[in-house]
């Protein structure tokens, strides 16, 4: 070959590359090809044509072009490294893998081919060898966002969520004005819990790049989580708007219109959205048992539990688990679907949560069958203390470990070696607890991996506070992780699941009959069958003054889905006997827009103005929540599900509460706490006895004030005494002995 015609090569390469960079690669294309007639064994154009072509997506035939480069240099690192990525894309992962490891042969330390190796093995589905290359990425160059990135999203991908998380911020860290890393770290810490850190990252992505359906999923799902139902609603709309066919969004916003009231076009969504690959278990689940949170009348509720009994036999029916996939799809759906609602309506439903009990036992022991089987060890065998394991969510600023701090740290460890495994949000609350055992494990662990661990542990007892708020526990519940499992009343409802022996109640709380609302044993500890938590100190309260209007304010405290239907109609009576205004905290707008509407028609119906007589008060700070409940005259206690937290806090500022006590536990713990402190005047049998006895103390403000100073006198009972912590301590110690 002639000079010129190797000056002539390198000119069409040098204007190809002016076009390739200005991104016109077929006129690129064409001037590589002309460098080649003139110059057949110049790598350099075989190379740069591979690239465009690749650029173009093709990368077969750019695999082919890139191949010929480095057959004439075998020593050209970068062909090598972009054949790599060529086979890979064309799904040739072994061939992919052996080119970028040539790649590093010639040149040790070239960072891009160790990159684009750790994404072929990804590709290959050999997720240790990927992180491997990352982590040597970031050990050469410790501000390699994409090497972060990857690694973040590679474990995230495998559950460890918190080796995860170091890396998305790093990522984050070094690309703050990047979409992804923000987008990333934001789907991240919604897995990890915190959702509101996992809002405002979402918010960043967002903002960056505001078409991009998956940062508006990000958002919407950790504003359900955060029970922002009005926003996640529109978020999720949004996010739908911009990926119409993301059946995964499609189910979040069933699930957030469903908590936020709008039960039908939730059902719709559920009944029409086709369910994306791995998730049709689920969606048949959510199809079968998923609940109303609030209920136009008792009609609706006996409609809700029809639905929700023909679902379950639907669903016991149709279930299949003859097959890997079947039953990755099962554990999917038994790990992520509870019916919390259930428990929410007027009803003994006893029977339906055993039945759902029994189906996520068939799961999980299709998915499981060693972890169902008798646990093998020697009970007690570690120094004569008992082995003991606690399995909760709700360890932290919560009604949860209001309830249940105390009897943690009672298990002293001279006698009880305790391990935690929590897969909530940590606070002060959380530390604390961990403060006091052996062992605590922050986990978001799967179900799966998460029981091995637990088995792994050899316990003699296990303990799960709240079976019935994560769904994750109703599942380990379900297998046999220990000889002696047991569950309290964090959700105070039978687990309905056989392998629980035992149920902590409080004596005081539970009716002569209780025995027959469980499926597990009962056991009444002392009182209240605790040593509750008090709150902290109040703050101001003349937020309230504003609401009274000079006339007696009354307020019921709780979550809205406490609130059943026939309640409206005792509530305008109070009102209509008295001229008491009656206030109620907004805590879910939605599910206070459909509330609102059925009681104000209730009220219509007594013929009362509902804007005179209805208040819907701001949230506040705990502290001046506090210091407004304390300037109210009553509080008006719901019957069927009772207060517990909130109780707790008006009988520490002194304030009398009304109960009307149901006929199971749930319904009876502010009556529990009542009877504690000898206030039996102030529990309600049924309806006509509770509204006279409220229109009695609305009238009576010397009796209120008597009442107050009693209540201050005597709430010591329900904080100081620490009768039943001994007795749940004495109790661990003597089971499976």
């Amino acid at each position: 070959m002639s000079a010129d015609d190797q000056r002539a090569a390198l000119e069409q390469l040098r204007k190809g590359a002016e076009l390739q960079r200005a991104g016109q690669l077929g006129l690129a294309h064409s001037h590589y090809q002309r460098a080649i007639k003139l110059d057949p064994q110049n790598a350099d154009a075989w190379h740069l044509l591979g690239v465009a072509v690749l650029q173009a997506g093709k990368p077969a035939l750019a695999a082919k072009h890139l191949q010929m480069a480095v057959k004439i240099r075998p020593g050209f690192a970068q062909a090598h490294n972009d054949l790599g990525t060529a086979l890979r894309e064309g799904g040739k992962h072994a061939e992919a893998i052996a080119a970028l490891a040539q790649a590093l042969s010639v040149r040790p330390g070239y960072v891009d081919a160790m990159f684009n190796l750790g994404i072929a093995f990804e590709a290959a589905g050999q997720p240790a060898q990927a992180d491997r290359c990352y982590r040597q990425v970031l050990a050469w160059r410790a501000d390699h966002a994409d090497a972060a990135t990857n690694l973040g999203n590679l474990l995230r991908r495998h559950g460890r969520l918190n080796d995860a998380l170091p890396f998305a911020n790093l990522a984050q860290r070094l690309a703050p004005d990047r979409a992804q890393t923000n987008g990333n770290l934001a789907l991240l810490l919604s897995d990890l819990g915190r959702q509101a850190d996992a809002v405002r990252y979402a918010r960043m992505a967002i903002a960056r790049e505001p078409e991009r359906a998956l940062w508006w999923k990000a958002l919407g799902v950790a504003q359900r989580l955060l029970h922002d139902v009005d926003n996640a609603i529109s978020t999720l709309r949004r996010a739908l708007e911009l990926d119409r066919d993301d059946a995964t969004t499609a189910l979040e916003l069933a699930l957030a219109l469903n908590e936020g009231g709008e039960a039908e076009e939730s059902r719709q969504l559920f009944a029409t959205t086709k369910p994306p690959p791995g998730f049709g278990e689920r969606v048949r689940w959510l199809r079968a048992l998923t609940l109303p949170a609030i209920y136009r009348d008792d009609v609706e509720i006996d409609a809700s539990l029809e639905h929700f009994s023909a679902g379950l036999d639907e669903l016991q029916r149709g279930l299949k688990l003859n097959s890997p996939a079947a039953i990755r799809e099962a554990v999917h759906a038994a790990t992520s679907v509870a019916p919390f609602h259930l428990h929410y309506q007027p009803r003994d439903n006893t029977e339906l949560q055993s039945r759902f009990g029994d189906l996520v036992a068939r799961v999980m022991t299709a998915a499981a069958p060693e972890l169902a089987l008798p646990c093998a060890w020697t009970p007690r065998a570690h120094d004569g203390r008992a082995r003991v394991g606690i399995v909760a969510s709700h360890l932290m600023q919560h009604t949860v470990s209001r309830y249940f701090t105390r009897l943690i740290e009672g298990l002293d460890r001279e006698r009880f070696d305790v391990t935690i495994w929590h897969g909530g949000r940590e606070d002060e609350s959380t530390r604390r607890i961990a403060a006091s055992v052996s062992r605590f494990e922050q986990t978001q662990a799967d179900a799966l991996t998460l029981a091995h661990a637990v088995r792994a542990a050899q316990l003699d007892i296990l303990v799960y506070p709240e079976i019935g708020m994560d769904p994750k526990h109703q599942a380990l519940a379900a297998l046999r992780l220990a000889p002696i499992q047991c569950v309290s009343y964090g959700h105070p409802a039978t687990s309905g699941i056989a392998t629980i022996e035992y149920f902590f109640s409080g004596a005081e709380i539970e009716p002569a009959n209780a025995d027959a609302h469980y499926r597990e044993k009962l056991v009444r500890l002392s009182g209240l069958g605790t040593q509750p938590l008090p709150p902290p100190a109040i703050g101001n309260g003349d937020w309230l003054d504003a609401y009274a209007q000079g006339t007696p304010l009354l307020l019921c405290l709780q979550n809205f889905i406490k609130l059943i239907p026939a309640y409206d109609a005792t509530l305008a009576r109070i009102a209509a006997e008295t001229g008491a205004r009656i206030g109620f905290f907004t805590r879910n707008p939605p599910l206070m827009r459909a509330f609102r509407a059925r009681i104000e028609a209730a009220f219509a119906a007594h013929r009362l103005d509902p804007t005179k007589y209805l208040v819907f008060l701001p949230a506040q700070t705990h502290a001046d929540y506090l210091a407004g409940i304390a300037r109210t005259p009553l509080v008006l206690d719901t019957p069927w599900f009772s207060g517990g937290g909130t109780s707790l806090d008006t009988f520490r500022v002194g304030t009398p509460v009304l109960a009307w006590e149901g006929s199971m536990a749930r319904g009876r713990q502010t009556a529990a706490m009542l009877r504690l402190m000898d206030l039996q005047e102030l529990i309600a049998m049924n309806e006509d006895e509770y509204v006279a006895k409220a229109s009695d103390l609305i009238r009576n403000a010397g009796r209120r004030d008597a009442l107050r100073e009693t209540i201050l006198a005597r709430q010591a009972r329900l904080f100081e005494d620490a009768t039943a912590v001994r007795a749940f301590a004495d109790f661990i110690a003597a089971i499976g002995v």
